[in-house]
């Protein structure tokens, strides 16, 4: 590092961010001091802010890597410039015929970063860039359940299970039951659980480790989809989310 100029603490910040997400982690603390060129203590302190935002993760070893919160920011900016994806989602709503979005996990949240209108005068109400509880939607109980159980149970625990209409979840041991269930069949279900009259199905999409940095789901009007219907969109939407994995 070119040591002619002092370095603000953004900056130092930014370098050991940089060193933290190198290959081959997670890494010690003397390694990322050493490729980010931050003296030890510093990189300490700085290392335990990024953990405690979510963007850095201990592993009780000594070692550090990618937090939740980092994955979620690469995918925003994967699924912005990712050569492919919309090709996807557009081939995904061509055969169903309903409404495509592509959440990201944004924090807490899943966020809405591209949708897919079918050509009907109705529309599916929901908005790029909205933040939506994970415990509400089938894009967010796909990433829930495929999250590791210490960092689903820590966002739970900050959000809490509000209700958003009489069918949203809102105990913690039946949302658990849902959750394994999705672990076991790949996808995930919604039907008036965040919206009187929509539903949802969504499978999600891992990262080279297995981490769930999105969702793709598929979303329709209840009085035009049964929930057997809906399940029934499952092979396609785990298809397509498989295809937009490989693209990230």
């Amino acid at each position: 590092m070119d040591g002619s100029k002092p370095v603000n603490s953004v900056a130092k910040a930014l370098r050991v961010l940089h060193a933290l997400a190198r290959p081959d982690g997670p890494h010690r603390l003397g390694e990322i001091a050493e490729h980010s060129g931050v003296p030890k203590a510093t990189t300490h302190r700085v290392l335990a802010i990024l953990i405690e935002e979510g963007y850095a993760a201990a592993d009780g070893e000594g070692r550090y890597g990618s937090g939740n919160q980092l994955r979620a920011l690469s995918a925003l900016v994967l699924a912005d410039d990712a050569v492919g994806i919309d090709a996807v989602l557009r081939a995904l709503q061509q055969r169903l015929g309903q409404t495509v979005h592509l959440a990201v996990l944004s924090g807490d949240y899943a966020t809405y970063t591209h949708k897919v209108d079918p050509g009907h005068a109705y529309r599916i109400a929901s908005d790029v860039g909205t933040p939506l509880p994970l415990h509400t939607t089938a894009a967010g109980k796909a990433l829930l359940a495929h999250l590791p159980q210490s960092e689903a149970d820590a966002i739970l625990d900050r959000t809490g299970l509000p209700a958003r209409t009489p069918r949203t979840h809102t105990d913690r041991a039946a949302l658990a039951e849902e959750l394994a269930r999705i672990r076991a069949d790949g996808y995930a279900t919604d039907y008036e659980e965040s919206d009187d009259s929509i539903c949802s199905v969504a499978a999600p999409v891992l990262d080279a480790d297995g981490t769930p940095v999105g969702a793709v789901s598929v979303s329709a009007l209840t009085f035009l989809v049964t929930e057997e219907q809906l399940s029934s969109f499952a092979p396609a939407v785990q298809q397509a989310a498989q295809d937009v994995s490989r693209r990230l």
